[in-house]
């Protein structure tokens, strides 16, 4: 699915706001981390490899705000660690909506069934969904089998309630040709959309 027409209205305005105050360099996106933990064990990522003491932190909701507040761009992606681990992220997605930013929360869905009654259907939020392939790959790639299964049910779930669901997928070498049916599966549903991070891992 495509950008949501209001989004695209507000990114277009805001910059067209700052291309007339003269400015050159704005943020588009802020990028807001509340935390590294996560309830994977992926082999491609480092995070998890944080100490214990660095991997218990969370990101308050007044850090959280402050920076928003600050960076004044108008879309907010939220990674981790899984987001959904932070135990105010109802309380920050409500904080970002009221404050009219658009939200692309990052997940790998293991968490989503369980969670989702946290969470309102907005124009503001998307759910951006971690799948790497099809179900071997997938699972491969996360170092955790049935994973894909828990994720695609958490996928479903969402789109059913009314949500607005993206995929967000990382090409391996080789896994290209995995990337078709995901998007045929995703185009045939409410609310769906795909986005590829064109990173290949040799």
């Amino acid at each position: 699915m495509s950008v949501p027409v209001s989004q695209m209205w507000t990114v277009a305005s805001y910059v067209m706001k700052n291309k007339l105050a003269g400015r050159k360099r704005y943020p588009l996106v802020l990028m807001l981390e509340p935390l590294f933990r996560c309830n994977l064990a992926c082999a491609g990522c480092g995070k998890i490899q944080y100490p214990a003491h660095i991997l218990k932190k969370n990101m308050t909701l007044e850090e959280a705000f402050r920076a928003v507040d600050e960076c004044g761009a108008p879309m907010v992606t939220i990674p981790g660690g899984e987001p959904l681990m932070h135990p105010q992220i109802k309380e920050l997605v409500e904080g970002l909506v009221a404050r009219r930013k658009y939200i692309y929360l990052c997940t790998n869905a293991l968490l989503l069934r369980e969670k989702i009654d946290q969470f309102k259907p907005s124009k503001y939020l998307t759910f951006s969904v971690h799948m790497d392939g099809e179900r071997e790959h997938h699972d491969f790639s996360v170092c955790r089998e049935g994973g894909y299964d828990i994720a695609l049910q958490g996928v479903r779930e969402a789109i059913e309630r009314g949500f607005r669901v993206t995929t967000n997928t990382t090409l391996f070498d080789g896994g290209c040709r995995q990337r078709a049916p995901i998007l045929r599966r995703n185009d045939g549903r409410r609310r769906g959309g795909h986005d590829a991070l064109p990173r290949l891992f040799l």
